[in-house]
């Protein structure tokens, strides 16, 4: 029997996996979390016999429609993580991260908002959700300006722009083409991270090389993402190389990096590597790759 497929956490759960992710990972990485609760909480009270296959199987979807998205795929590795204990064990865990990454927008901006000094400069690069809540909790106590990278073709960073204008930021958009040359006149570049691993972090397409021109310059070169986001060496290659294939990401060694914000405060390079460096890969999972 498959009735399971009908239940509202499935479709939830197919919704997530099939869609385009258009606001933050951290919220679509707790939705996922949280329904994966509900379906086995349910298929435990009415289709025992469906378990693990049930949650293997959407598990598996995600990963396959979802690789380069790090909250939904350290999600996947926690389940199969996960799949020999009690279901009221593991539903437990994904409710933990459920809560987790619903929580980490708002520590993720009380940590990097004083970071941003009075009267600097931000270049950001892309159209981060946690870029944009940090910059608007900055605002509050401090004045500063914001230079928006365009991120052509899709246009990210003056939707940013738009956003941070309307919360009341001073902000301008820079054409993609004079990004490079903009660097040296910043205190700082700010951006998001799709995914960070034991030497890189992933983020959109053209922020190496903006990566690259801050470390000639000396210029602070800070990403922030949500510990969620970090992924062992084997579950981050295979993000980059889904990410490089689709054209959105690529990565950036460690090496360029100022600091990696989290929930723990900002870390340094090493410290962010080490982090996902030891994070555990179920070996079943990491059969099925």
């Amino acid at each position: 029997m498959t009735e399971w497929r009908q239940w509202p956490s499935w479709r939830r759960l197919a919704a997530i996996a099939r869609a385009p992710i258009s606001g933050p990972a951290a919220a679509a990485g707790s939705l996922a979390a949280g329904s994966l609760a509900d379906l086995i909480e349910s298929l435990e009270e009415y289709a025992p016999s469906a378990y693990p296959v049930a949650v293997r199987e959407i598990a598996d979807l995600l990963l396959e429609q979802q690789p380069s998205l790090a909250p939904l795929v350290g999600l996947v590795n926690a389940v199969y993580l996960g799949l020999d204990q009690k279901p009221a064990e593991l539903a437990g865990a994904l409710r933990d991260m459920e809560r987790r990454m619903a929580e980490s927008a708002g520590v993720l901006s009380a940590v990097g908002a004083p970071l941003v000094e009075e009267g600097s400069v931000v270049l950001t690069h892309g159209a981060s959700g946690s870029v944009q809540d940090m910059l608007v909790e900055a605002a509050r106590e401090r004045r500063f300006f914001v230079a928006c990278a365009a991120t052509m073709p899709l246009g990210e960073g003056i939707e940013l722009a738009a956003d941070l204008a309307a919360a009341g930021l001073a902000v301008e958009v820079v054409p993609d083409d004079q990004v490079e040359e903009t660097v040296a006149g910043v205190d700082q570049v700010l951006v998001g991270a799709n995914a960070f691993g034991p030497e890189h972090v992933m983020n959109t397409m053209g922020s190496a090389a903006v990566a690259r021109e801050a470390a000639s310059l000396r210029v602070p070169f800070n990403v922030i993402a949500s510990l969620e986001k970090a992924l062992p060496a084997p579950l981050f290659e295979r993000a980059v190389r889904a990410g490089v294939a689709a054209g959105r990401f690529e990565p950036i060694s460690l090496d360029q990096v100022t600091a990696v914000i989290t929930e723990m405060g900002a870390l340094d390079p090493g410290e962010a590597g080490r982090l996902a460096a030891r994070r555990e890969v179920s070996p079943d999972l990491l059969r099925r790759l």
